[in-house]
């Protein structure tokens, strides 16, 4: 009976997904910023948002998801507990400090996944994307569950004790923005550009141009990018072609899948190699 509980979940989720996916790839199509873009690589990322969604809850069903719960416990949390909101101004006011001390260490773990050379073989498979739109928000390879646990969930669930209705509205309200700020849409926020993240500056982000390398790490406010050098403001009406600076785009779900292995594989390879040479040398 929980199997097909959970078979159930897992379906539900997925059409939830699917729907809304197909609500912004319409809403794509108004204003796109790059128009006639193959539908094959829509196709792909959904297929592929399939294979992590039931990974991500293999890996939930053995346990990871409650290693947050025993760490927290384990440490004494939650260290901060803000007073019930009194109005909807408070309420918008702490939903805004909340996404900021998300936005910051999603700052630093997303920084450090183009920085490391060990979590950019990772991340890379996200940035293969050559038609940027909406359903290349979760064209991330399944590690990145346990390393977003990690980086983000954990020293959040420190932070913050939440209720469960809280917790969720709050990860709808971050899987909306995600998905947002990918859409392949003409739209820029213009002089507000340095306040909130819009689809123009993640472009930015996904550029393989040499000005855009390493620039706007931040989901929800640049402000992070700007206090720590990574700012870049967006021109008027740009809106570069993204990708790697290589070219690879890896659109096939083995590839995706064994891509972080296979160039980890070469970096030890490189390593051995290299330490073999400096001790021929000596």
């Amino acid at each position: 009976m929980e199997g097909m509980d959970a078979v159930f979940s897992f379906v539900k989720y997925v059409l939830k997904g699917l729907l809304m996916y197909g609500v912004f790839i319409i809403i794509e199509r108004l204003r796109p910023a790059e128009p006639n873009q193959p539908f094959r690589h829509i196709i792909f990322n959904l297929k592929w948002y399939i294979v992590y969604t039931l990974l991500a809850f293999v890996m939930n069903a053995i346990g990871l998801a409650t290693l947050v719960s025993l760490t927290r416990s384990w440490l004494g949390g939650a260290y901060l507990n803000f007073p019930a909101p009194r109005n909807w101004l408070e309420t918008v006011i702490g939903i805004v400090l909340y996404f900021l001390i998300v936005d910051f260490f999603y700052y630093w773990f997303h920084r450090f996944q183009h920085t490391n050379r060990f979590l950019w073989q990772q991340h890379k498979f996200h940035h293969s994307e050559v038609s940027l739109n909406v359903t290349s928000s979760r064209r991330v390879h399944w590690l990145e569950e346990p390393l977003v646990l990690l980086f983000i969930v954990l020293p959040m669930s420190l932070l913050f004790r939440l209720e469960p209705i809280e917790a969720g509205l709050l990860a709808f309200i971050e899987i909306l923005w995600l998905q947002f700020i990918h859409m392949n849409l003409r739209l820029g926020f213009g002089v507000f550009s340095s306040l909130i993240a819009s689809p123009q500056y993640h472009r930015i982000h996904h550029s393989f141009q040499t000005q855009h390398i390493n620039k706007n790490y931040a989901v929800f406010f640049p402000v992070w990018d700007i206090v720590f050098g990574s700012y870049c403001h967006p021109q008027i009406d740009e809106f570069p072609a993204t990708g790697l600076t290589t070219k690879e785009t890896y659109n096939h779900l083995w590839e995706a899948s064994i891509l972080p292995f296979r160039e980890w594989y070469k970096l030890i390879k490189i390593g051995r190699s290299k330490h073999q040479t400096e001790k021929n040398n000596l």
